[in-house]
């Protein structure tokens, strides 16, 4: 087998990553211009031949990365003399002349001869003949020898060509000439290219070091005639936004929005990645706004408190905030994440501060409750939960979402964030092994992570499908890591794609109140369709798979003949998979019947947009598609490529890992086999020139790393009650530390319980109604709720009587009485097995909620809400103190008679503070009594508790709960059936 490296090296990373090598220092910064705004960058300089400009715009027709470039068309005269030149140039932050200093810019032309240049400054020499002015030069760089291609003009060695220059200055002005604190203010483009006529592209300006802070120098020379260009953001025409009947419109277009936080991965890089809007916090350095502004980024600021007290210069920290966006391209103005239904009043004041200001532009919110309020004062609703490494499955996740969005009512744009970032408590985890004093953990943690880019597809596609339109992905710092983010950008990259060629289809369904969104069962149980549509440009079908597990590692999620019935399709409307890399039609692989459109999917991988349209004229939707992979199909194969290549190292990294540990699996090596034969296969098509088949093979050859990762987890959970119950099993790049955790709890034993009252035991006669929780020391109950859930809650300890379990009478098959019918009745090898229970005493803790009664204007009975926007009842056990990083094991019996309704992202939960939510036990329902058993470490406070909760409407019983500490010594000779268990270990 080819080493790994080989197998990466052979990856030529051109797409996304070049500019994470461009870290400058602390001091200094890279300057760059990704020709992606609405504006021109390059003003018209000198010529001293005749030339006539026919265009200069921006095009999304040609580019070095996306979006767009800057276009130019010239009509030229033949040129006289040795030098003639037709100037086009770009001011830039003064970029102090050093060793260091270089500058490049990608171009394309009919024509060669296009060649790179700088204006040299010298601030210690007048000009002899404009005093008042500093001394220029020109310095040349490489000049364009391609044709209709592109290539990359540098600047290098600029202190060398100073030195070769600087002679020929001093003869000109007969003295010497004194070049210290010389820089370069300016990049020149000679466009010359002979006569006649030239197009040329300009992509991807980069300078640098160059000065933080430094505007554009207002006083340097100009050129003849030329004026001295303007800041940028003074340039910058901001686009009309606002929301009208739950759409959000820009320039009276139905506008979907996808966004990302910025923390710290640079802005082209993000907007080659096919990004249109950016995350900003009201901190955010002005030079970062500025290089927004360049980009033709769409803002979205998060804006500050609005505050009463005056800062230094006699304003609000929150009217200072708004005077520092106010002229920028703001997409609407977000007032934060979480709001509750108590800080409306506040919120609502702050949206009557911005509409002083901002009369039209939007203004948004992330709720987690108060929903009907928030409607009514908000344009932009979000919402959001963090599915990942946390034991909520993406199918209540999905419902969890539709219910948001109902209690909008479909008056304000939905919106919702999707994760793409390790929360802090996984990393808080993954930090947690003994690092040098004064080190921070996290900063020395070098190992593969995650989400993985099929979970965060996964997540944006069901948030779609949920009713979102426009999404806002929360990244982290790993993202601006090249080896730990780079697969996810990738990823983003083609999942941008993809959204962009069904937006059209998704915009035009209609308003948000309008739209309904139809689920539909598929021939695989773990496949649902959702049907969006119909509008003018078809239907949208979104087949999505939303397995269990998924949360932690997602399955292969490949499905050959995946069966659809379609409801409602008119004739004449074809059915077109989408896919970044160019459509395919699936005309042929429909069938109509009474009950609808069937389609069949020869090939079904993790999400697969289709849409059902008959736009298919000249200026048709399809023919706009295919022209989009004539454009982007190189480059969409390019990311499929790398990111294989790179899920690729990632995946044989972790497992080498594990292999070590002598934890192999099955058939991984094939597995590693075959991803590497199907890049191969990539590579040959992409060579030909075949990118639709580059980028299937690439993406096929995800499938295997994928079983891989599955089977590993798998392995690892399989003698755990839940994934949660080690809190390294949720993942699987953590997975070499769930067997080290495995491997501690296998030598050990548990003690004995220090956790007090956790039978729920009291002396004396238990009254018939029961009494509070807080009779037991040390132990409370929370609870909240929103006066419009109508709800009442109990949490009490009560009589055990009647909630056995009862017994299943043993069923035997009956056997024909023939010749080889057995004589005498045989012992089964499961005689005398009965079903785990717990041992009762005479009482246990119940937790209730129930809504209360409701009746309409007539007197008779309301239906109950079938949503509870907050409504939880925990109960707190006490803080037991154990020495910092103690191994324990805790567990508790639940039972849960009928299914918690109310809420999908909730029910009974089960979690210590150690783990947190996010780690607990979740459980809808569960008629049987059962035992779960968490593992954790004591923090670092010395100090471990646990609570026991609910979150919608029902019942639910808990008993014998316990925190045991894990002793190191001989494992008794039968494991305790709580004990993390190797995966091959069979229970006797």
């Amino acid at each position: 087998m080819p080493p790994r490296s080989a197998f990466v090296g052979a990856c030529l990373l051109a797409a996304l990553g070049l500019a994470f090598a461009l870290v400058p220092a602390s001091a200094q910064q890279i300057h760059r211009h990704g020709f992606a705004g609405k504006q021109t960058a390059l003003l018209r300089g000198d010529a001293n031949i005749r030339v006539d400009e026919k265009e200069h715009d921006i095009s999304t027709l040609s580019f070095k990365s996306q979006p767009s470039s800057e276009h130019i068309q010239l009509m030229m005269e033949a040129g006289v003399g040795d030098s003639p030149h037709v100037n086009y140039y770009y001011e830039t932050p003064k970029a102090p002349v050093s060793p260091v200093l270089s500058a490049s810019v990608w171009v394309k032309a009919t024509k060669p001869g296009t060649q790179l240049r700088a204006r040299v400054v010298l601030p210690k020499e007048p000009d002899p003949a404009r005093p008042e002015s500093f001394l220029t030069m020109h310095v040349f760089g490489t000049s364009y020898e391609k044709t209709r291609s592109w290539e990359k003009l540098t600047l290098d060695d600029v202190p060398g060509l100073v030195g070769k220059h600087l002679p020929a200055l001093q003869a000109k002005i007969g003295r010497n000439v004194n070049a210290a604190d010389a820089y370069i203010d300016r990049l020149v483009l000679n466009v010359y290219s002979g006569p006649g006529t030239v197009d040329v592209w300009i992509d991807d300006l980069d300078i640098g070091p160059v000065k933080p802070d430094e505007k554009p120098d207002q006083g340097a020379p100009g050129l003849p005639g030329i004026p001295t260009k303007k800041s940028d953001a003074a340039n910058i025409r901001t686009r009309q936004v606002q929301q009208r009947g739950g759409q959000l419109l820009v320039d009276s277009k139905p506008y979907f929005f996808r966004a990302i936080r910025h923390s710290g991965t640079p802005l082209h890089v993000l907007r080659s990645a096919g990004f249109d809007s950016l995350w900003l916090s009201a901190d955010t350095p002005p030079e970062v706004i500025e290089e927004a502004a360049r980009e033709g980024w769409f803002l979205i600021p998060a804006a500050p408190k609005s505050e009463t007290v005056a800062a230094n210069n006699g304003l609000t920290a929150f009217d200072s905030f708004l005077r520092k966006f106010g002229n920028t391209d703001v997409l609407f103005w977000d007032l934060g994440g979480g709001l509750t239904d108590e800080q409306h009043d506040r919120v609502y004041k702050t949206v009557a501060d911005v509409r002083h200001i901002d009369k039209k532009r939007p203004i948004g919110g992330d709720l987690w409750d108060g929903f009907g309020s928030y409607s009514r004062s908000l344009d932009m609703v979000g919402a959001h939960r963090w599915p990942l490494f946390t034991s909520l499955e993406l199918t209540r996740y999905r419902q969890w979402l539709e219910q948001r969005r109902q209690l909008t009512g479909g008056q304000p744009v939905f919106w919702s964030w999707v994760q793409n970032h390790l929360p802090d408590w996984y990393v808080a985890n993954l930090t947690s092994r003994p690092v040098e004093k004064g080190v921070n953990p996290a900063a020395v943690f070098d190992e593969p992570v995650g989400p993985h880019p099929e979970q965060v597809r996964q997540l944006a596609y069901i948030s779609v499908a949920a009713g979102a339109r426009g999404l806002g992905f929360w990244s982290d710092r790993f993202l601006a890591d090249s080896t730990q983010g780079r697969d996810r950008l990738q990823g983003m990259a083609l999942l941008n794609t993809e959204l962009d060629l069904i937006t059209p289809v998704l915009m035009a369904a209609g308003t948000i109140g309008d739209v309904k969104t139809e689920w539909l069962d598929t021939s695989n149980p773990n496949v649902k369709a959702a049907m969006i549509g119909g509008g003018r440009k078809g239907t949208l079908l979104l087949p999505i798979w939303i397995g269990p597990g998924d949360q932690y590692v997602p399955a292969q999620g490949a499905v050959t003949g995946l069966k659809i019935n379609i409801p409602a399709i008119a004739e004449g409307y074809d059915p077109w998979l989408i896919t970044p890399a160019g459509p395919e039609c699936l005309r042929h692989r429909t069938t109509r019947g009474p009950k609808g459109t069937e389609l069949i999917l020869d090939e079904f991988d993790l999400v697969a947009p289709i849409v059902f349209t008959d736009d298919q004229g000249p200026t048709g939707i399809v023919v706009e598609w295919q022209d989009h992979a004539r454009r982007y199909g190189r480059l969409a194969a390019r990311w499929a490529l790398d990111q294989t290549a790179f899920e690729y190292e990632k995946v044989r990294l972790v497992h080498m890992k594990l292999v070590g540990m002598g934890v192999p699996i099955r058939g991984a090596e094939r597995l590693f086999e075959e991803t590497q034969r199907l890049y191969r296969e990539a590579q040959i098509s992409f060579s030909n020139e075949q990118y639709r088949d580059a980028y299937l093979h690439a993406t096929r050859g995800l499938r295997p790393l994928r079983i891989i990762m599955r089977d590993h987890w798998r392995l690892a959970t399989e003698g755990l009650d839940v994934p949660t119950a080690s809190p390294f099993a949720v993942s699987f790049f953590s997975l070499p530390q769930h067997w080290e955790l495995t491997h501690e709890v296998q030598s050990s034993r548990p003690s004995p319980s220090v956790l007090p009252h956790g039978a729920f035991e009291l002396a004396g006669n238990l009254p018939p109604e029961g009494i509070s929780i807080d009779r037991l020391p040390g132990w409370s109950a929370r609870t909240g709720s929103l006066p419009s859930d109508k709800v009442v809650v109990a949490a009490g300890i009560v009589s055990s009587e009647k909630l056995e379990d009862p017994k299943k009478p043993r069923e035997y098959p009956s056997h024909p009485n023939t010749l080889f019918a057995p004589s005498r009745p045989i012992t089964r090898p499961d005689e005398g097995y009965t079903d785990a229970a717990p041992e009762l005493g005479r009482s246990v803790l119940k937790l209730d909620v129930r809504t209360m009664p409701q009746k309409d204007l007539n007197g008779k009975d309301l239906p109950p809400r079938p949503v509870l926007e907050r409504t939880f009842l925990s109960v707190d056990s006490p803080a037991v103190k154990l020495p910092p990083g103690t191994l324990v094991r805790i567990s508790a019996w639940i039972k849960v008679p009928t299914p918690i309704q109310g809420d999908a992202a909730g029910g009974v939960l089960f979690y210590d503070d150690a783990g947190g939510e996010p780690l607990s036990v979740r459980i809808l329902s569960g008629p049987r009594w059962k035992q779960y058993h968490l593992y954790r470490r004591v923090p670092a406070t010395g100090q471990i508790s646990v609570t026991l909760a609910m979150t919608g409407m029902g019942q639910a019983f808990f008993d014998d709960v316990r925190i045991e500490p894990m002793v190191i010594g001989a494992a008794a000779a039968k494991p305790p059936r709580a004990t993390v268990l190797p995966a091959s270990y069979t229970r006797p």
